[in-house]
């Protein structure tokens, strides 16, 4: 299930004595700009959050996560922020360097969560995805999906992307921060029969997702865009029929039509939308 909320920390509505950064040599500096890659995200534990309503959402719901706030020069801060939470001004340049999506915004630094490994030889809870993404848009896109569709878990295989890379955080408006994930072995590992007996792989060929018996605890297998699931003799393959076979669906949108037949047939009384 989804993580539980975490307690809010108290807002302060000013900043007091901001800190001013100027040189890209600024330890501070150099630290924000890793966090742009997985490598950096990964060394810290942290990640960096641009766009003004996933800033606020993250300042609503789980500000305890909120570390820094950086602003340009030339911006104010309005929110209320966390009492622990720093504040840095940064000149226009080096602001700049760090607002890679050109938002203009005041961006935020948050820890990441912990992500706790998962032991693929038990059988599945409810709805999980086997995700071996490598591109940070279609995890994104992927984990937003899953949000909304109330999936139970998330598998992170090793050939996926970090889930806190920014343009994942950006593509999934937020939803990775409050979907629960795990981490599984790689792809090439799923073969062995104590792990291949639980997984249904989506495919090109298989039965329809429509039409096919789901059952209610099962964990959904999700090619790489352009590779596709391995050759195994998975106990099941499931495609999504088209009309036009010359033109593959994509991985993202395949994967959003499966869930939805699933939740057709296994409602989920707490899914919900994000705006």
């Amino acid at each position: 299930m989804p993580p539980s909320p975490k307690p809010q920390a108290k807002l302060h509505h000013h900043m007091i004595n901001p800190r001013h950064i100027s040189s890209r040599y600024n330890p501070q500096f150099k630290r924000w700009v890793s966090l742009l890659d997985s490598q950096g995200v990964k060394a810290h534990q942290q990640c960096l959050v641009s766009g003004a309503k996933l800033r606020k959402d993250l300042l609503h719901h789980s500000s305890a996560s909120v570390r820094e706030i950086l602003l340009p020069s030339s911006c104010e801060m309005t929110d209320g922020l966390p009492s622990h939470t720093t504040s840095f001004v940064l000149t226009q340049k080096l602001f700049h360097a760090l607002d890679v999506f050109g938002t203009k915004e005041p961006l935020v630094v948050c820890a990441t969560p912990s992500i706790p490994p998962c032991d693929l030889t038990q059988p599945p809870m409810g709805l999980e995805i086997l995700c071996p993404i490598g591109d940070p848009g279609n995890l994104g896109a992927l984990l937003r999906s899953c949000r909304v569709f109330g999936v139970d878990t998330v598998i992170l295989l090793h050939e996926a992307v970090h889930p806190f890379h920014p343009k994942v955080i950006r593509a999934s408006s937020g939803a990775v921060f409050f979907q629960s994930l795990s981490l599984g072995c790689s792809v090439a590992e799923l073969h062995r029969p104590e792990v291949l007996q639980w997984i249904c792989a989506l495919d090109m060929h298989g039965d329809d997702v429509a039409t096919t018996s789901w059952p209610p605890n099962v964990r959904l297998l999700i090619g790489e865009e352009g590779i596709g699931i391995p050759s195994f003799h998975f106990p099941q393959r499931l495609s999504i029929p088209q009309i036009h076979t010359s033109i593959p669906l994509n991985a993202t949108v395949a994967s959003s039509i499966a869930l939805y037949a699933y939740r057709q047939q296994h409602p989920h009384s707490s899914h919900r939308a994000i705006s």
